[in-house]
């Protein structure tokens, strides 16, 4: 039993009061052996209020991108070119990835109550916060780029809308970076071992302005400042899962 099965037993638990999503972006998805029903890279509703997804990286990535050239090239047909080569580089960057599953988040949080997102063990978690606050800094100097275009494209009787597209991008990460800060809890799952415990102090450091709360699982007799989830006997199914005490958890959401 692992963190991927505490987000399955969370979420389930969470649809109870409210419509809720679990979302995976770990490449090595693992929700549908957990829950027992088939879940892929399309929504699909488990349960009234419960709905899962496993984001495809490759596929997101496609799509995120594709929505930038799109909007890139209407606005600036003259260097179509350009823009295509700037969208090749932009697909292979570092934190493309993150990129994408940001702005899809935005989506998920406008349609539902609540969203669980399982990611992959601290590397990649991290780095979707991290890259939340560096494209932040970004989009301003975009706006500052965009501005000063502006001046030049009003001067020769045109109207240019790149700014009032960076500002819109920049919109939609400025309302994920506040349920970040305001709504949004980072459960640091680890088990009685000083290497995984030592991880989820990392997670609590790094991430100072958002609220983490370490979480002991397959608890045995270690004590700790954190809640605790005792071991369970192969809680796979949608009906197993049910039986996992994870009140503590959706309680500690809603304080």
């Amino acid at each position: 039993m692992g963190k991927s099965t505490l987000a399955c037993a969370t979420a389930l638990r969470l649809s109870e009061r409210e419509k809720t999503l679990l979302v995976s972006i770990d490449p090595a998805h693992s929700l549908s052996g957990i829950l027992g029903v088939q879940v892929g890279p399309s929504l699909k509703r488990l349960k009234e209020n419960f709905f899962a997804i496993e984001l495809d990286a490759s596929r997101l990535v496609e799509e995120y991108t594709d929505r930038v050239l799109s909007a890139l090239t209407d606005i600036l047909p003259r260097v179509r070119s350009g823009i295509r080569e700037y969208v090749k580089y932009l697909k292979n960057s570092p934190t493309a990835l993150e990129t994408a599953v940001l702005d899809r988040i935005v989506d998920y949080c406008m349609e539902f109550p609540s969203v669980i997102v399982d990611s992959a063990p601290t590397g990649q978690m991290l780095r979707l916060f991290e890259t939340a606050h560096m494209v932040g800094g970004w989009f301003e100097f975009l706006k500052k780029v965009a501005e000063e275009r502006g001046k030049v494209e009003a001067f020769m009787g045109r109207r240019d809308g790149l700014s009032e597209l960076i500002e819109d991008r920049r919109k939609r990460l400025d309302t994920l970076v506040k349920i970040f800060r305001e709504k949004t809890v980072v459960f640091a799952v680890a088990n009685e071992e000083p290497l995984s415990m030592q991880e989820a102090r990392d997670i609590e450091n790094r991430l100072k302005d958002m609220r983490v709360q370490l979480v002991l699982n397959r608890w045995k007799s270690m004590e700790c400042d954190c809640i605790k989830i005792p071991e369970q006997e192969r809680p796979y199914s949608i009906e197993s899962l049910r039986r996992l005490p994870v009140e503590e958890l959706v309680t500690y959401l809603f304080q």
